[in-house]
């Protein structure tokens, strides 16, 4: 889960997870609400992830506890112990998130997923291949992309 300029880091961990796991979700959050409706059956054989930087978001923080109270196993992706998220993480992964304008500079957080997303695939490297092989034979015989031409 992440929301605001965090929801870029979420749905790119989620798009990744999704090619590696049955059941991710991603957790809707376009209101208080929708959170809880999205982690009713959280529970302890589940792994929530909260991504958030300052401003941190009230959503994910909520969410995050939520989800340690129904026992699952939470991992924050975010920039300090200081967080308002690491209360609620069985794991913190920290990476800053400075503003340098107006703009949020995502970089050391995608980077902080690049590598945990490397790190779990190696670890489910049979399965992968075969995914993507699987995906790169649909991908040709479904035009999902265009070749280049020299």
């Amino acid at each position: 889960m992440g929301v605001r300029s965090a929801a870029s880091i979420a749905t790119f961990l989620h798009f990744y997870f999704n090619l590696m796991f049955d059941n991710v979700i991603m957790v809707a959050a376009t209101s208080e609400s929708n959170v809880y409706e999205s982690l009713i059956k959280v529970g302890a054989d589940d792994v929530v992830i909260g991504v958030s930087f300052p401003r941190y978001s009230s959503r994910t923080v909520h969410a995050m506890r939520f989800a340690r109270d129904q026992g699952a196993t939470t991992i924050a992706i975010t920039d300090s112990e200081a967080s308002p998220l690491a209360p609620f993480s069985n794991v913190t992964l920290k990476a800053r998130s400075d503003m340098a304008s107006f703009v949020d500079s995502l970089v050391a957080p995608l980077s902080l997923v690049n590598a945990l997303l490397v790190a779990v695939s190696r670890k489910k490297d049979k399965e992968m291949a075969d995914t993507f092989r699987k995906l790169e034979k649909i991908w040709d015989e479904y035009g999902v992309y265009e070749k280049a031409q020299n």
